[in-house]
């Protein structure tokens, strides 16, 4: 089987395996613990899950992936060229969705970084206790952010090195659970439809699965990189990863006169990764192996907040990394995104139901089965 098939298939295999998770996370543990009973304090929180938060914004994605020679201490790294977009989005229940554009490009930006051609798609399902954060993107076009350390005899001309034929297909799901759910919301900093009153704060844990897939026309080693040795010499044009893992964390929300706030969590966690290399002359076999990595996350924000309007910014970043099957060899892919938010809520006159999983006639309770 050609090895562009096999790329197709794993890309919808990784596609059905979050779907999976998805599915049956939510079946799988009392799903009327998860949306149908929305119990928490009210001297700490205040929640409008049941109203409509719309919201403009902006913001500005990111990806990017490194190579590093652990014996020469030494990484070759590839980055997107970032722009900033505008859109508009809401939230109803446990729900959020977002539309943006960016505007026309600027031609000194893109001889510099070049130009990337992307599509990426976000969706965060946040109930009371349990959180997912999945997103799918392509990118295509990369510049090499470090020539400076890596590339021999580089002289800064304005410009970095452009591959506009490197491709990257990625794919990933966190899911975690809330331990103090009853005083602490994700949703009032990341999905803007609640409202964090007091300081509080909460341990998460949960479970994660990442596919990325990093191709190009040509090897992503440039011929003049320094040291020659660099990655025992060893020049492919493709990498694939497979990850799936578990992690764990804290994430606090810290309050200023009630309106005020400023948001911050982490988690970390083990992944065992099945990793393949393909040197660019299709003679050479390709290397796999499975070896171990981390994937490390980070939420931020601050902001003010009330009853109707919502002004803050956040930031999200996942960075997975794990070895590579050549020796001495690891790579570290990053996302992440930077947002501006405004949000406005509205109390409506009717509930959405096919949005709202109170509405859900496979989430209710049947009579005869106990509390």
């Amino acid at each position: 089987m050609k090895a562009f098939q096999i790329q197709k298939q794993l890309r919808f295999l990784s596609i059905f395996l979050l779907l999976v998770v998805l599915v049956t996370g939510i079946n799988k543990v009392n799903a009327q613990a998860i949306f149908l009973k929305n119990n928490y304090d009210t001297n700490y929180i205040y929640s409008y899950t049941e109203e409509f938060t719309s919201r403009v914004f902006s913001s500005l994605s990111f990806a990017g992936i490194s190579f590093t020679d652990q014996n020469l201490d030494k990484d070759l790294s590839y980055a997107i060229h970032s722009k900033l977009s505008f859109g508009v989005g809401f939230n109803y229940s446990v729900f959020g969705i977002n539309l943006g554009f960016s505007p026309l490009g600027n031609s000194v930006a893109d001889s510099k970084y070049g130009k990337t051609k992307s599509f990426d798609f976000r969706m965060n399902f946040y109930g009371r206790k349990i959180i997912f954060d999945l997103y799918f993107m392509t990118h295509t076009g990369f510049y090499l952010s470090n020539p400076g350390s890596i590339l021999d005899g580089w002289t800064d001309t304005g410009a970095y090195p452009l591959r506009p034929d490197i491709q990257l297909f990625s794919t990933g799901v966190v899911a975690q659970y809330i331990f103090n759910n009853k005083r602490f919301s994700m949703r009032a900093t990341y999905m803007q439809n609640e409202w964090q009153r007091k300081s509080a704060g909460s341990f998460l844990v949960g479970g994660d699965f990442f596919y990325s897939h990093f191709q190009g026309d040509s090897s992503f080693i440039p011929s003049q990189v320094n040291p020659p040795e660099f990655l025992g010499g060893y020049k492919f044009d493709n990498s694939l990863s497979i990850n799936l893992g578990i992690n764990g964390g804290y994430s606090h929300t810290f309050v200023i006169k009630q309106h005020l706030f400023f948001a911050i969590g982490v988690s970390a966690g083990p992944q065992l990764s099945y990793s393949v290399i393909q040197e660019y002359d299709i003679d050479i076999s390709k290397k796999t192996g499975v070896t171990f990595g981390i994937n490390a996350g980070l939420r931020t924000g601050f902001g003010y907040n009330s009853r109707r309007v919502y002004v803050g910014a956040f930031f999200i970043t996942q960075n997975l990394y794990h070895q590579l099957s050549v020796s001495n060899a690891s790579s570290l892919f990053s996302t992440g995104i930077i947002k501006l938010n405004f949000a406005y809520r509205f109390t409506l006159k009717k509930p959405i139901k096919f949005l709202n999983p109170n509405y859900w006639k496979f989430l209710q309770q049947k009579e005869d089965e106990p509390e």
